[in-house]
C-alpha cells in the first residue's frame, strides 16, 4: 500500500471516529432531555407552580364556563391566549377529566415535534443527519436554562412547535398560495398558544417580501385576517375581558431595558456557546463567496430567524415578572440557524491544492462537530438532572398533601396551587398569580374575596411560604383567619420555587371580640 493510500485510510478512520463521537454526543444530549422528561410526567402535582392555573383554566373550559371574566375569588385567568387550555379540555371531553399527564404529554410531543421539524429544516438546507441531530440537542439539552418547561403544562411548546410548523411551510411554500395559506392559519395559531409567536411572525413573514412579494402578502393577510377575527370574536364573548387580559394588563407591567438588551443576548450567547460561531463563519463565507454556487437565500433566512429569536427572548425577559422560560425562543431558532451554518460549511467545495483537499475537510468537519459538541457538552456539564426529576420524598409529600386535602371538610382554598382541591373532588379557586396581575389595574378589585374571607366561607386555607412577605395581599385575611399549623408540603422543581408552608382555619372569635 502507498503513503498516499495510508494516509487515506488514516483520515478516512478519523473522520467516521470524529462522526461517530458526534452522533454519540447528540444522542446523550436528546437522551437526558428525554429521560428526564419520562421520570417525572406521571407526578402528580405541580413541577411548576402556574401548571395549577393553566389545569384550572382547561377545567373551566371543559365545564362549560368562561376563562375571560371578571376577576373574583372563583377565578381569575392568567395574561396568556387559550389555545392550549382549549385542546386540554378537548383532551378532558376524550378521558373524563384533565389530567397533568395529558397537559405535559402535549407539551412534551409539541416540543419533539418541534426538533422533529427543525432536523428536517436543517437537513433541507443541505446539512446532514449528524448536524442537524447535534444542532437539535442544544435546546433540548439546555432545557434547564430556559426554565424546564417543555414537558410542562405550559403553552410555551405548543406555541414553538405551531410557530415552527408555520415557518417551515412559509419558507418552502415555492409559490403555492395553499401552502403559504397554511403556514398563515398556523402562526395565528402560535399567537392563540401564547402572545410571543406575534415578533416571530413578523420575523418570517418579512424575508418573504425579499424574495416573493406575492406569498409575504399572503401570509400578512392571512395573518392579520385571522389576529382580527380570533380575536373580535374571543372578545366579544368574553365582554371586552379577553384584551383585557391578553393586551392592556400586558400592557401595564413594567419593561426593563437593561435586563432585556444587555443581561438576556449576554445570557443567550452563554447558553448556546461555542457553536455560535458557526453562524459568524457561514455568514463571513457566504459574503465572500466561499460556499460556491448553492441558493444562499436558506442561510440568510436561517440567520435572520436566529436573530429573530433572540430578539424575542429579549422583549420577553424584559418584561416584569418574566421568567428564564422566555429565552425558549432565543436558543431553538438560533440553534437552527448554527445547524444551517454547519450543514453549509461541511458542503463548501474544496479551495486546496488536489493533494491537500482531504486534510482540509476533515480539519474543516473537525472544527464544526467540534463546536457543535462543546454547545451539547458544557450545557450537560452545568445540568444536575436529580434537581429536576421528582424524589421519593417528592412522591410521599404529595401523597400526604393529598389525603389531608381529601380529609378537609368543605371547601379549601389554595391560592399557590388552585387544582390541588380538584383532584380530591372539591372546587377551585383563584390562583395567587392572578391576584398580582389584577392588582392596582383597570381590571378593579378581585370580586367576592374579602366577602369569602369575613363569611369564613373555607374550612382551609393552605398557603405557601411566599405568603408571608405578601400578607397585604389578601385583604384582612388574619382577621378572620389564624395560622393553625405549619408544614412542609411538595416542592416544585421548576420556576419559582414555593412549597405549601401554613395552613390557616377560621378564627374562633369574631375581629373587635374582647
Amino acid at each position: 500500500m502507498s503513503a498516499i493510500a495510508r494516509r487515506r485510510g488514516k483520515r478516512s478512520v478519523g473522520l467516521w471516529l470524529l462522526r461517530g463521537l458526534g452522533l454519540g454526543v447528540a444522542v446523550v444530549g436528546l437522551g437526558v432531555f428525554l429521560w428526564v422528561s419520562l421520570r417525572r410526567i406521571r407526578y402528580p402535582l405541580d413541577l411548576e407552580w402556574m401548571e395549577s392555573g393553566m389545569m384550572c383554566h382547561a377545567l373551566r373550559l371543559l365545564l362549560g364556563q368562561g376563562i375571560y371574566v371578571p376577576p373574583s375569588v372563583d377565578f381569575i385567568p392568567h395574561l396568556y391566549t387559550p389555545l392550549y387550555p382549549a385542546l386540554l379540555a378537548l383532551l378532558g371531553k376524550l378521558t373524563g377529566d384533565v389530567t397533568y399527564l395529558a397537559a405535559r404529554l402535549l407539551s412534551l410531543l409539541s416540543f419533539l415535534g418541534a426538533l422533529g421539524l427543525g432536523a428536517y429544516w436543517v437537513r433541507r438546507e443541505g446539512g446532514s443527519l449528524l448536524v442537524a441531530l447535534l444542532a437539535m440537542a442544544i435546546p433540548a439539552v439546555t432545557f434547564a436554562e430556559t426554565g424546564g418547561f417543555y414537558d410542562l403544562a405550559r403553552a410555551d411548546s405548543l406555541q414553538l412547535f405551531l410557530t415552527v410548523l408555520g415557518a417551515v411551510l412559509a419558507h418552502t411554500a415555492q409559490g403555492r398560495t395553499h401552502v403559504t395559506v397554511a403556514a398563515g392559519l398556523l402562526l395565528t395559531a402560535a399567537f392563540f398558544a401564547k402572545q410571543t409567536a406575534a415578533p416571530l411572525a413578523v420575523g418570517i413573514a418579512l424575508p418573504l417580501l425579499l424574495f416573493d412579494r406575492k406569498q409575504a402578502v399572503v401570509l400578512g393577510a392571512v395573518g392579520v385576517l385571522g389576529f382580527a377575527c380570533g380575536s373580535l370574536l374571543l372578545n366579544r364573548w368574553s365582554e371586552g375581558w379577553f384584551w383585557t387580559y391578553v393586551f392592556r394588563l400586558h400592557q401595564s407591567h413594567p419593561f426593563y431595558a437593561q435586563r432585556a438588551f444587555v443581561e438576556t443576548p449576554k445570557t443567550l450567547i452563554f447558553i448556546i456557546g461555542p457553536s455560535l460561531l458557526l453562524c459568524l463563519w457561514a455568514g463571513l463565507s457566504q459574503a465572500f463567496g466561499r460556499l460556491g454556487e448553492r441558493d444562499s437565500r436558506g442561510l440568510w433566512v436561517m440567520l435572520w430567524l436566529g436573530l429573530c429569536g433572540m430578539a424575542t427572548s429579549c422583549l420577553g425577559f424584559g418584561t416584569q415578572w418574566a421568567h428564564v422560560n422566555a429565552y425558549i425562543p432565543g436558543v431553538f431558532f438560533p440553534a437552527l440557524a448554527i445547524g444551517v451554518a454547519a450543514g453549509r460549511l461541511l458542503s463548501r467545495p474544496s479551495t486546496s491544492r488536489p493533494g491537500s483537499e482531504a486534510g482540509a475537510k476533515l480539519l474543516r468537519e473537525l472544527l464544526v462537530l467540534v463546536l457543535l459538541s462543546l454547545s451539547v457538552l458544557l450545557p450537560l456539564r452545568r445540568l444536575t438532572v436529580a434537581q429536576h426529576i421528582p424524589s421519593r420524598a417528592d412522591w410521599s409529600a404529595a401523597a400526604q398533601l393529598l389525603q389531608r386535602l381529601q380529609a378537609m371538610p368543605g371547601e379549601v382554598l389554595m391560592p399557590f396551587h388552585p387544582f390541588y382541591p380538584h383532584l380530591v373532588g372539591k372546587r377551585t379557586y383563584l390562583h395567587r398569580m392572578g391576584v398580582w396581575d389584577v392588582r392596582g389595574t383597570e381590571a378593579g378589585q378581585v370580586k367576592h374575596l374579602y366577602t369569602a374571607l369575613r363569611e369564613r366561607r373555607f374550612s382551609h386555607i393552605i398557603m405557601d411560604d411566599k405568603v408571608e412577605a405578601t400578607w397585604g395581599d389578601w385583604p384582612d385575611i388574619l382577621l378572620y383567619y389564624r395560622v393553625s399549623e405549619r408544614i412542609q408540603g411538595p416542592r416544585v422543581l421548576e420556576g419559582a420555587r414555593t412549597t405549601p408552608s401554613l395552613i390557616l382555619t377560621p378564627s374562633e372569635e369574631p375581629p373587635g371580640s374582647p
